[in-house]
């Protein structure tokens, strides 16, 4: 099978080379349906272009069908877009547990499709906006981009949207986080400060953090809660579960209760997927 040598986006080349039996392509025409990229947003299309790649033995596409569809058959979309049952940790900040958010199989996925692009997670520069590597955070991360995006990865994006109530296409690229033993992301809030200038043009540009979804992807470790300053909350969860939180206040404003840290795990290593949402991107 030749390799794809097409524009990602290039909508009507990719659905040739797609029915033509090019198994990439139609992964990639997969992606792009599920995130309504260059066309709407159409699942339907999405799992026939994943099937299409099935079909022909694409290797990715076997294992992502596997993913999606354990006991064989057609994909639960259902039970994928279908917002999962809460546990109210905190009324202020609001902070929500969430039970078996998804399989350990999918976390398992996660960390590979990660692993080898890890780097020196960064903050904000407080004058430029741009990313900087402080001392306050020695973990490592890596953020999705579209050519690194699957299908599983945007159904769980927008299993992430629709349990926060919010547009997918609010969503910040996925990141994946790996903290060693010792490792920490020190103090801090998600939601972005107009009063700090390098953050007030990306407010400005792309609206607050309206919530923060983590992902945890792994359990065995020790130490590496999640902490909030307020209530002294310190949580731990096991593979599949996911914490979420609301960065901004019901009468609108920020929430300043939402000062959190990654602690450092004593033992092992902790991974998680990161979800920072946003409102609809503005037009």
């Amino acid at each position: 099978m030749r390799a794809i040598d097409l524009d990602p986006t290039d909508i009507d080349g990719l659905t040739r080379a797609a029915d033509a039996g090019e198994g990439a392509a139609a992964l990639r025409l997969a992606v792009l349906s599920g995130l309504g990229l260059g066309r709407p947003q159409d699942w339907t299309e999405a799992l026939k272009r994943l099937d299409q790649a099935v079909t022909v033995g694409h290797p990715e596409a076997l294992v992502q069908k596997a993913l999606l569809a354990p006991g064989g058959g057609a994909v639960d979309l259902t039970a994928w877009l279908t917002p999962p049952a809460w546990t109210v940790l905190s009324e202020r900040p609001h902070i929500l547990s969430l039970s078996g958010f998804v399989a350990p199989d999918i976390c398992d996925h996660l960390i590979a499709r990660a692993l080898p692009h890890l780097a020196p997670a960064e903050v904000y520069d407080p004058a430029t906006g741009l990313g900087r590597v402080e001392r306050q955070r020695s973990n490592s991360a890596f953020a999705f981009n579209l050519e690194t995006t699957d299908l599983v990865l945007v159904l769980l994006r927008e299993r992430i949207a629709r349990t926060a109530g919010l547009p997918s296409t609010g969503l910040e690229p996925s990141q994946v986080l790996r903290y060693g033993v010792g490792e920490t992301f020190d103090w801090h809030v998600d939601w972005l400060d107009p009063d700090i200038p390098g953050q007030a043009s990306d407010l400005a540009a792309r609206g607050q953090r309206i919530a923060t979804l983590l992902l945890y992807l792994n359990d065995d470790f020790e130490g590496g809660e999640t902490a909030f300053e307020s209530g002294g909350l310190r949580h731990r969860a096991r593979r599949g579960d996911a914490l979420m939180w609301a960065n901004t206040l019901p009468q609108g404003g920020v929430d300043r209760s939402t000062r959190h840290a990654g602690l450092p795990p004593i033992r092992g290593e902790k991974w998680v997927l990161s979800q920072w949402m946003r409102p609809a991107p503005r037009v």
